[in-house]
């Protein structure tokens, strides 16, 4: 079972000034990170990657050669990155723009539903109550 802490004393304890000096160095420092991505590690290599691929190399290809130097990167990651440092990437993925299929001929039209045959409610003052059957 955990102990409450009591914040009034936590408070009347803690030296404000202090504090606030901590937290405006850490405001000018990046903050530390725990896992290094496949970019991070990439990133001294990102020209030379770059240039490769711009020169006709396909990311698969440069994949290859990664990994036989030992480094596990996938297909897709080397995209992500090669896309993230040619400036392509904004955080979102890219979604394909979908064309609808042209008709050859500018007449072509979709049929249209034929109008519902059953029945109708009788409109008022039709001197019929209820429902009629209204059919061709």
């Amino acid at each position: 079972m955990t102990t409450r802490i009591d914040y009034g004393q936590l408070a009347a304890k803690l030296d404000y000034t202090a504090l606030d000096k901590k937290l405006e160095q850490l405001g000018q420092r990046e903050p530390p990170r725990k896992r290094k991505t496949a970019v991070d590690a990439l990133e001294p290599l990102r020209d030379r990657l770059l240039a490769l691929h711009n020169k006709g190399w396909s990311s698969s290809q440069l994949v290859e050669e990664l990994k036989a130097a030992g480094v596990p990167v996938s297909p897709a990651r080397m995209r992500d990155c090669l896309n993230r440092w040619n400036g392509h990437a904004n955080g979102v993925a890219k979604t394909r723009a979908r064309r609808r299929p042209q008709s050859t001929n500018a007449n072509d039209k979709l049929p249209t539903a034929p109008p519902p045959v059953g029945r109708a409610k009788g409109a008022p003052g039709d001197g019929q109550p209820g429902f009629k059957f209204t059919g061709h």
